[in-house]
């Protein structure tokens, strides 16, 4: 397979959002009945770290998380790869001002923005003490109050984020 065909289903269209939701569902229900733990990102990634790092003690009853962490990936090449949809539709323009204006439109300086992106993401997840799946699907699920407080803070966020980045850019 090439790796053009490979990025192309990469950013094919999405997979209808209904059916999205009900299988996050149904993974956050029943990887709390066989794992006993609730539904997260960000613990995987710092298992995957401490799995790279040689010398570091890792907890290997969490190894699941790394497992876990792969099917996210594989996951969604595999809906990709079979949503049907013939590849990237739209240009950068059509993803809207900020886009346009905030990502660098060179391969290096966008890889640059994303990566950056993510590291600080990761960051945030762990300051909170969970990233938004863990809080906002398996937390509020459960009805915990931290999960709450952590979801509304992420909503709150956004919006301010949004609405800050609207005015700086004068849309």
């Amino acid at each position: 397979m090439e790796i053009a065909t490979v990025i192309e289903a990469l950013f094919s269209p999405l997979w209808t959002p209904v059916l999205v939701g009900a299988l996050i569902a149904l993974l956050a229900f029943a990887q709390r009945w066989l794992a006993d733990q609730p539904l997260s990102c960000s613990t995987g990634f710092a298992n995957l770290a401490s799995f790279l790092r040689p010398g570091v003690k890792r907890d290997r009853e969490a190894d699941w998380r790394i497992v876990f962490l792969l099917g996210i990936v594989l996951g969604g090449l595999l809906a990709a790869l079979t949503d049907g949809a013939p590849g990237w539709q739209g240009t950068a323009a059509e993803f809207g001002v900020f886009y346009t204006a905030l990502v660098p439109e060179s391969s290096l300086g966008s890889a640059l923005w994303w990566l950056i992106g993510g590291l600080l993401i990761g960051l945030g997840a762990r300051l909170a003490g969970g990233c938004t799946s863990g809080h906002t699907i398996a937390g509020v699920a459960m009805g915990a109050p931290a999960s709450l407080v952590a979801s509304a803070v992420f909503f709150a966020v956004a919006v301010g984020s949004a609405q800050l980045a609207a005015w700086m850019l004068g849309v």
